[in-house]
């Protein structure tokens, strides 16, 4: 996940951002102004992306993000603007700085997808650590080591549906027992594969539920849930290259056990 920093001048509001932000697996600091948020990017914190508001008093988050563009090691860093009140050309002036734009209020769901798309991760950057993962999907010659890595896409691919389930239904439940555990095997199968965005969302959701802190835990489900869509498409078009000229039995979905799991109604 990504090194976010928030700037915000609104203390709820601020940290609102820092704590979903760092419950969603990104590691976070925040600022309450451009000054403060200046001071942290010189030497103290280097970061992936950030978040600011577009008007600050002391500094607007435009005065920021062109003071960025000249900074001697973040100048190319990506900027993500929130605000509830920006004009037209307040989001073009932004969009000039290569920022983006999202109007208050938000969802997290959008939020991460900004950061997502402001640090470029993508289905592509997924496929290539899940290729080093598995040793370079490509180069696997072997027809029984391409059946057996096939296999283990394929078993993940048919229990995703299961284990989203478990995830949704202990938290309707508010079951903190049973979500930590649904957690914990998804991040397992997911970081064994490669797909550590989605093992990090799912620790984080592993480690709340232990703590018994469930409120607000929806937000960092509603990322899991993005994160698996985006695993289970890479994952498809990866076993679907293995399978090419291998022959695999199929395994039927009733075969495959999944501990826990919801059964479909």
């Amino acid at each position: 996940m990504a090194k976010v920093l928030v700037v915000e001048d609104e203390d709820t509001t601020r940290l609102m951002l820092e704590r979903r932000l760092t419950w969603a697996g990104h590691r976070v600091r925040a600022a309450a102004s451009a000054d403060e948020a200046t001071d942290l990017l010189d030497g103290v914190f280097a970061p992936d992306v950030v978040v600011t508001d577009m008007f600050m008093p002391g500094g607007s988050g435009l005065a920021l993000a062109g003071a960025l563009r000249g900074h001697p090691t973040c100048g190319d860093v990506p900027v993500v603007f929130l605000s509830g009140r920006a004009l037209p050309g307040d989001v073009a002036a932004g969009r000039r700085l290569g920022a983006t734009y999202l109007p208050k209020p938000c969802t997290l769901a959008d939020l991460a997808a900004a950061i997502d798309a402001a640090t470029g991760t993508s289905a592509d950057e997924l496929e290539d650590v899940v290729r080093r993962r598995l040793g370079d999907v490509a180069g696997v010659e072997e027809e029984a080591e391409r059946a057996l890595t096939a296999r283990l896409l394929r078993t993940f691919l048919v229990t995703a549906p299961a284990n989203r389930a478990a995830v949704e239904q202990a938290l309707r439940t508010a079951d903190a027992a049973a979500l930590e555990a649904a957690a914990h095997r998804l991040a397992g199968a997911a970081g064994t594969l490669g797909a550590d965005a989605l093992a990090a969302v799912c620790r984080t959701l592993e480690e709340r539920a232990h703590d018994g802190e469930l409120d607000g835990a929806d937000a960092t489900v509603a990322v899991l849930v993005d994160q698996l869509a985006q695993v289970c498409e890479v994952f498809t078009g990866l076993a679907e290259e293995l399978e090419e000229d291998v022959l695999v039995e199929d395994v039927p979905v009733e075969d495959v056990p999944v501990e826990g799991a919801v059964p479909a109604t």
